[in-house]
């Protein structure tokens, strides 16, 4: 891992408003209010299981059925190609999601057992269950993983971006933030995390704290994968995010984790209608 790109990288797409300055608007927020099982996919790890079928997964197509830009990393605004199944949307610095984009099952991340302002975040809720699989695993190896931030709106990611281009410039902000519409966490899915002391995020969250390290390892098994790894800037357009997660599945995540790419390079290859 590169932490000399993580700090030069800090706070980048998946940042949150309030990881920079006070927002313009506050998002929708619900106050904080298993059985086990051994996981087939590893010797470890510990899941949950919420007392009946796991929600559906995402259904894995071929490909995009028409060719995608190849300069994805130049900023337009592009609608995002609809792929078998939104949670598989490629979102870039071209694609982008409609403003009035919005999941209609938005649930508080409570339901997946998560307490205090953790559990107040905005998931998805075809995402609890393996959610809660994964703050069980977590817990089972006796760490503390917090949602910092979840769901966030158009109106609040332009929020976020104009508040990195006052402080930074324009330019300096594309690098550091995603423009509204074009960041994963209007899709409801994407996390992100960091743990009890960690300093926030200008270092790499990935080598200097267990919770960390751990995710780096075991996030997938869940579903969940990091969006922008180290050393993935070109594919990604966006640097180096160890705290970022986004859900896909497990069987797309465990797909994904096999092929070596970058999440973007994984889903243009194989998400596609």
């Amino acid at each position: 891992m590169r932490l000399a790109a993580a700090m030069l990288a800090a706070c980048l797409a998946g940042c949150g408003a309030a990881d920079l300055a006070p927002s313009t608007g506050a998002e929708p927020s619900v106050a904080p209010s298993a059985s086990v099982t051994v996981d087939p996919v590893g010797p470890e790890r510990v899941v949950g299981s919420a007392g009946g079928d796991r929600p559906s997964q995402p259904t894995m197509a071929a490909r995009f059925a028409v060719a995608l830009v190849d300069d994805h990393c130049a900023d337009r605004d592009l609608a995002a190609p609809q792929p078998s199944d939104v949670v598989l949307t490629i979102l870039d610095r071209t694609y982008a999601l409609a403003p009035g984009y919005a999941p209609e099952d938005l649930v508080p991340a409570s339901e997946a057992g998560l307490t205090g302002a953790s559990g107040t975040k905005l998931v998805r809720e075809v995402l609890l269950d393996d959610l809660r699989s994964l703050r069980e695993a977590w817990e089972a190896a006796g760490l503390e993983v917090l949602v910092d931030s979840a769901y966030r709106s158009y109106a609040s990611q332009a929020a976020t971006f104009d508040a990195w281009a006052a402080q930074l410039g324009p330019a300096a902000a594309l690098l550091r933030s995603a423009r509204p519409g074009h960041s994963e966490h209007q899709l409801g899915t994407a996390l992100d995390v960091s743990s009890p002391g960690w300093s926030g995020r200008f270092g790499d969250w990935a080598v200097e704290s267990r919770e960390g390290a751990w995710m780096a390892e075991n996030a997938w098994r869940h579903g969940f994968v990091m969006s922008y790894p180290a050393g993935g800037e070109d594919e990604t357009c966006f640097g180096y995010e160890p705290w970022h997660y986004r859900w896909i599945g497990r069987e797309a995540a465990a797909e994904h984790r096999a092929s070596g790419l970058s999440l973007r390079g994984y889903l243009e290859r194989h998400a596609g209608s």
